[in-house]
């Protein structure tokens, strides 16, 4: 073996090993006893005893959990909640679209929840401010933090004089993005808020939708998401089910899941007979968020659907929905009035911080349709 090729074989040992190196350094931190105690005592907490257990070809482990003994119900706020079983949705007779490739299935009176692990909780605390800031709806300019900047773009639906709205669905496309790095995100979702101008502690949100987002998953996979929070990402609220609040129902998709489809089709709506916020993807109920854990969510005043790309400063900003230039939709998008009755958006507002270089949007009123996103490429000069 000449020089030349011992040379090209060195570079690429070493390179492989400063990226190692630097994702095993999103799950490492010098930890207090206090602080392991602690991270032990919520790993107790979230992985309930299970019924069944199994892992999906990623090495991802999901248990079985018995539905009535589901971390949700820890939430002090729902200590008498009266579990809802939702039904399944639409023609009962038409075959799901959303056949996942789990290895297996949940029994009846269990339901699927990824396995929190000590390296996700490690991850959330480590990266909350970050996570945060790229995870609410788009303001009026970039979202910058003290070390990136979150870029967005999509519509606003919003209520000025007209009712307020319960709901909305739509069905977005999925991407298995690549070229997003270990600092980056990229994230499409729908988001429900109610009291958006303040107090902060008013501030409630659902939302729910893909993403790439290693700092918050742990890889460069596409995952299924939801997120909550009743105060504006203060201190209510988390990813996935990495907090009691959310109820999951659904045996076959749970929030936090590597998502290899090419299609959600989401819904979120408030149930009115029982006023809890409901999430669909096409028929299957995955499950809900209860009214008790809000404080100003008995309906919603904005909802937002669209892209979101957080990046370091020193990175440019990485590609939205499909990399494409406007290339990724939202169709079949509605909202929800106080009867449960599905209506087109009348009014909009089209949001995007960068030119269309980078990302664009396009929403037709007519067809319901949002098409936006774009390759990124932006960087801080």
């Amino acid at each position: 073996m000449d020089w030349r090729r011992r040379s090209v074989l060195l570079f690429l040992a070493i390179c492989f090993l400063l990226r190692s190196q630097a994702a095993a350094g999103d799950n490492t931190w010098d930890l207090t006893e206090e602080e392991e105690s602690e991270l032990e005592r919520k790993l107790k907490t979230l992985n309930k005893p299970y019924v069944k257990s199994f892992k999906d070809e990623y090495g991802t482990t999901y248990d079985c959990v018995d539905i009535y003994k589901q971390p949700a119900f820890d939430h002090p706020l729902l200590k008498n909640h009266t579990l809802q079983f939702p039904k399944r949705g639409g023609n009962t007779n038409k075959e799901s679209r959303i056949n996942q490739t789990l290895p297996q299935l949940c029994p009846i009176g269990t339901v699927l929840i990824r396995r929190t692990t000590k390296e996700d909780l490690i991850r959330a605390k480590k990266y909350a401010p970050q996570i945060q800031s790229r995870t609410q709806p788009q303001q009026a300019e970039t979202a910058a933090t003290s070390g990136g900047a979150t870029h967005h773009a999509g519509v606003a639906f919003e209520v000025k004089k007209g009712p307020n709205y319960y709901g909305t669905s739509a069905d977005l496309d999925v991407f298995q993005l690549s070229g997003i790095s270990i600092n980056q995100a990229s994230t499409s979702q729908i988001i429900l808020t109610k009291g958006e101008r303040g107090p902060k502690n008013y501030i409630n949100t659902v939302q729910a939708g893909w993403h790439v987002e290693h700092q918050m998953e742990g890889d460069d996979r596409v995952h299924f998401f939801i997120y909550w929070t009743s105060d504006d990402y203060q201190k209510t609220g988390c990813l996935n089910l990495l907090c009691p609040g959310f109820v999951q129902t659904s045996t076959r998709i749970t929030p936090g899941q590597i998502y290899t489809l090419h299609s959600l089709s989401l819904s979120i709506y408030r149930d009115r007979f029982t006023s809890n916020w409901m999430l669909y993807n096409d028929r299957e109920p995955i499950g809900y968020w209860p009214k008790e854990i809000f404080n100003n969510l008995a309906d919603c005043s904005q909802v937002q659907i669209g892209g979101f790309a957080y990046s370091p400063f020193d990175e440019a900003s990485p590609p939205m929905g499909s990399g494409v230039l406007f290339g990724a939709k939202f169709t079949n998008v509605v909202l929800v009035d106080g009867q449960g009755n599905n209506r087109k958006p009348e009014d909009f507002a089209a949001f995007h911080d960068l030119s269309q270089d980078y990302y664009g949007t396009s929403y037709s009123i007519n067809n319901g349709v949002l098409s936006y996103g774009g390759p990124g490429g932006w960087k801080k000069t």
